[in-house]
């Protein structure tokens, strides 16, 4: 028997004996998928089948046997560990959920998606308060890292709701002597959340990234309309610290008049730092302050189970495109509802 061969036959036997412990102890964190049909059925083979040609044995293995783990949500990119780090974790069977977890972004993000973002960009993971984070992006020489790991197998499968990518190696580490996973603090976390107490946004350049990169993005309305704003935003609140931008993809800038504008672009941003995870914690009916004075928006449906969050009715359809130490922005589905803000004097 080749090594390969065993290799394989080993990835299996363990990934069934942890399947098996991850079932018995911990099925019920994860939920089916929204497409819990034959298409799902095909989408999990076809993936698992593609990984193990590629060389990741444990990761097809487990996608194939249990494919909840990685799909549970309606959106997904795996960053696939290869056979050799996993196998240097040594890792207990119990703590293999964990992660996995931490290696799933509940969003389709492709190469080309991630190289959109900047460096130290957080992305979300199935781990609630975890993130891992993109630490090196040369678009020209099509090299990515996320927690210092080079994504070795860009879009290794794209198909429907998923994106799968290899990485070089484990995001995080194994404590022995302490027995858990470590997972690295990604920068943005430090900020502390909605209640954050750092430092207050206090030029132009802090916002003017957030701008750069709604232009590159798909958002280029919105983006136009919030460098159109910010200076009046910077004026009008000296003491914000931090903001969460509700963005949608396409607004018709030139039928507002700059006073209605000026509203518009304030009624999409919360002085306060939510990702959609804490979105997602809140119960329906919260309300959320806005810019504009005595406005807010509601939460009018969050479900952490299946991921989804509406403003006002309005579906987040890209959750923590972007996220900094300040800001968090949120693609949604349309712009809000302009109907109070019409009738309202400057």
């Amino acid at each position: 028997m080749g090594k390969g061969v065993f290799f394989t036959s080993a990835s299996m036997v363990l990934a069934v004996i942890i399947t098996a412990t991850l079932r018995s102890h911990h099925h019920h964190h994860y939920v089916s998928h929204p497409n819990n049909s034959s298409s799902f059925t095909d989408l999990a083979s076809n993936a698992s089948q593609l990984l193990r040609s590629n060389g990741f044995n444990f990761i097809a293995t487990f996608l194939h046997i249990t494919p909840e783990l990685f799909l549970s949500t309606p959106q997904s990119t795996v960053f696939a560990i290869p056979d050799a780090a996993i196998t240097n974790l040594s890792i207990p069977p119990y703590m293999t959920k964990q992660l996995l977890a931490y290696h799933i972004s509940p969003s389709k993000l492709t190469i080309q998606d991630l190289f959109k973002k900047p460096t130290k960009t957080c992305l979300p993971t199935l781990i609630s308060q975890q993130r891992i984070m993109i630490t090196k992006n040369d678009y020209k020489n099509r090299v990515l890292e996320i927690n210092n790991m080079l994504i070795t197998h860009p879009d290794l499968f794209l198909q429907g709701t998923v994106a799968i990518h290899g990485v070089a190696g484990s995001f995080a580490s194994f404590d022995h002597h302490q027995e858990n996973i470590k997972l690295p603090v990604c920068e943005s976390d430090h900020s502390g959340g909605p209640s954050s107490t750092g430092s207050l946004i206090k030029n132009k350049d802090e916002w003017g990234k957030v701008v750069k990169f709604l232009s590159s993005s798909g958002f280029m309305p919105f983006a136009i309309g919030l460098n159109s704003v910010t200076d009046g935003i910077l004026k009008d609140f000296p003491d914000l610290k931090s903001v969460t931008i509700f963005t949608p993809p396409n607004i018709a800038l030139m039928a507002m008049p700059s006073p209605l504008l000026d509203k518009f672009m304030r009624f999409h941003i919360v002085p306060q730092r939510h990702s959609f995870r804490q979105l997602a914690g809140f119960p329906a009916g919260s309300s959320l302050g806005t810019l504009v004075k005595g406005k807010h928006v509601d939460i009018t449906e969050t479900s952490k189970l299946s991921q989804i969050v509406s403003i006002n009715g309005v579906a987040i359809t890209a959750p923590d495109v972007f996220v900094s130490k300040n800001f968090i922005v949120h693609g949604i589905a349309r712009p809000l509802s302009m109907d109070e803000l019409s009738s309202m004097s400057r």
